[in-house]
């Protein structure tokens, strides 16, 4: 069994015939595509890393500032809890279920909420309506207030 060797080939050239253009180790076009496939990984990968970081930092900061302002006010939180559980609930339709165990109730809890906020609505206006008249009383007074020190002054 005898090996032969063929050594016709000029060095430097591979299976394609163009000499240093596979992209092997020498430094070709796929070496270079594979690098920019890298770099571009690399890229990504850090910009999805930082994004995540400031999402999270982002996240426990407005965790931080909702519990500061629950401790703060809670009054507040609480109204504003009921407010929002009001809205969902007003959004879902009514159930033939709680139709049938809520009927009465709800319709007079309706009408009672109804009359509350036509009394808010009624005091306000009032308040509003007071509140109008005085600030018309303060201005006449301090019109009349000025006019007379011009008239005084000019006389």
């Amino acid at each position: 069994m005898t090996t032969t060797t063929d050594t016709s080939a000029p060095t430097g050239t591979n299976a394609t015939g163009a000499g240093g253009q596979s992209g092997g180790s020498d430094g070709g076009p796929l070496a270079s595509v594979r690098q920019s496939a890298a770099d571009a990984y690399e890229a990504a990968r850090e910009r999805t890393a930082s994004a995540y970081s400031s999402a999270r930092n982002t996240a426990a900061s407005a965790g931080r500032r909702t519990a500061d302002g629950i401790d703060g006010n809670p009054m507040a939180a609480l109204v504003g809890g009921l407010a929002l559980g009001a809205i969902v609930g007003a959004l879902f339709p009514v159930t033939r279920q709680e139709r049938q165990l809520l009927g009465n109730a709800g319709r007079r809890l309706n009408d009672t909420a109804r009359q509350a906020v036509n009394a808010a609505r009624d005091a306000g206006k009032e308040r509003l309506d007071g509140f109008t008249d005085q600030a018309l009383g303060a201005v006449r007074a301090s019109a009349s207030a000025a006019a007379g020190s011009v008239r005084g002054s000019e006389g």
